[in-house]
């Protein structure tokens, strides 16, 4: 994660929820909602909220909000503050498949909510590998 003026790891810990809803043979429509913790120097606290489509679990378009207290500052970089509340937009494209196996890439981009003096944004790409394991109902 980046904590100004570097970057540093640390561990990481989110829970959250998915509401789904079939929208068709092949597109789903669902609300998410996330909380979680980041460590850097302390715990600190993230709270998330979007809405996704997938097409035929090849596709997902994603975006909402976030506030990422990870980016408060403290002591001397106090006066150094991103705004928390962030607002994001992604896409995740997975082409290969191989049974339960799916991979691919994700496009995410981010930016702090409009209303603060500075507005950072970060654009992230990610190479994707996913297990998908489905219930014989």
């Amino acid at each position: 994660m980046f904590v100004y003026p570097d970057v540093r790891s640390g561990p990481a810990g989110y829970g959250g929820f998915r509401i789904a809803h079939a929208a068709g043979t092949a597109t789903t429509l669902a609300l998410v909602g996330r909380a979680g913790a980041t460590y850097a120097d302390d715990w600190r606290t993230v709270f998330e909220a979007s809405a996704e489509a997938s097409w035929r679990d090849a596709i997902e378009l994603r975006a909402g909000a976030r506030h990422d207290n990870r980016l408060r500052r403290e002591g001397a970089l106090a006066d150094f503050r991103d705004p928390t509340g962030r607002l994001f937009a992604g896409a995740t494209v997975l082409p290969l498949r191989k049974g339960a196996f799916a991979a691919g890439a994700a496009f995410d981009y981010e930016r702090a909510m409009p209303g603060a003096g500075r507005l950072p944004s970060a654009v992230r790409v990610s190479v994707v590998g996913r297990f998908q394991v489905r219930s014989g109902r």
